[in-house]
């Protein structure tokens, strides 16, 4: 099973909303999403897809970005109105095991999941009590490999352990992809079970650390993966090559798309994601970062959705 890290904002929530709608995730991909809003009306637009189209979500509900953060209760409340197993309850441990504990007796949660760096020490009791819980069904670490008495320890128990890793390499500017034409991504989804993990996580094709908002940019970079022949995970970085301002950021996208289009019809790659690209290019028109940003997430989301299960 994979689990995606992805911010609960319009573009990603657009994408998991489209997979679902194409049955494309359900069985196999299981979000994890962090709010970075306050409101719910995204949320609200993409539950109403996920509950329609059984397709089950873990939110964050103490958010280390956004709007409101740390230990509150606000998207517990949320959860706790849908009253339904598609939004389950996530959350950040950071020696916060009173607030984990009063939440899950509060609301009497279950299903839980722990998101966990790896800094646990050895001896920490509060994560140990809190991590044999009932209730906790889903342990998620990042790079547990780093910390091996919390691999230890966290494998000998009775739940399902994912790993979390942080795999898109950010460059400082876009246009510095220009010289990173491809590159191995990742092979998580060929060896996390050979490891002894039952899952795997990471951001996707974006960085983990959280932007709001953002200025225009210089170059348009589309990002995309594909499997090679000894199914590693590759990735692409098709970028723009006018990129001495941010005057016309369609052109940029004109050129950014042409290259990747060109790329995906030479080699036979295509899904749904791959083709809404080639309709853009094919019509000469430019549907907005965040669109550029959707089918990025969606192409890779697609590959990994194909691969487990043809496994």
């Amino acid at each position: 099973m994979y689990y995606p890290f992805l911010r609960a904002r319009q573009f990603e929530l657009i994408t998991l909303r489209e997979l679902a709608i194409e049955g494309a995730t359900q069985g196999c991909i299981f979000p994890i999403l962090e709010p970075v809003k306050s409101t719910f009306n995204n949320l609200n637009l993409a539950y109403k897809v996920f509950e329609e189209r059984k397709q089950s979500v873990y939110l964050i509900v103490n958010p280390a970005y956004g709007e409101l953060t740390g230990d509150v209760e606000h998207y517990l409340d949320y959860i706790n109105n849908l009253n339904n197993d598609i939004v389950l309850p996530a959350f950040h441990y950071r020696n916060n095991r009173k607030y984990i504990t009063q939440c899950i007796n509060k609301y009497n949660l279950n299903q839980c999941m722990l998101i966990c760096k790896n800094d646990i020490h050895e001896n920490d009791e509060d994560f140990k009590e809190l991590a044999q819980l009932d209730e906790v069904t889903i342990i998620n670490t990042e790079d547990p490999s780093r910390n091996r008495s919390l691999h230890r320890f966290t494998q000998s128990l009775d739940k399902t352990y994912i790993r979390l890793d942080d795999l898109f390499e950010k460059q400082a500017r876009n246009s510095d992809f220009l010289s990173i034409e491809e590159h191995r991504f990742s092979e998580e989804h060929i060896y996390y079970s050979e490891d002894g993990y039952d899952g795997f996580s990471d951001y996707t094709v974006l960085p983990s650390e959280f932007i709001d908002g953002g200025s225009t940019p210089r170059a348009v970079v589309i990002h995309l993966t594909y499997l090679n022949v000894q199914n590693q995970i590759m990735i692409r970085h098709f970028t723009s090559e006018s990129n001495d301002s941010i005057a016309n950021i369609q052109g940029k996208f004109a050129e950014a798309a042409e290259k990747a289009v060109d790329y995906c019809r030479a080699n036979s790659l295509t899904n749904s994601a791959i083709i809404e690209l080639e309709n853009y290019f094919d019509e000469q028109h430019y549907p907005g970062l965040g669109t550029v940003k959707k089918i990025s997430i969606k192409n890779h989301l697609l590959i990994l959705s194909q691969y487990l299960r043809n496994r």
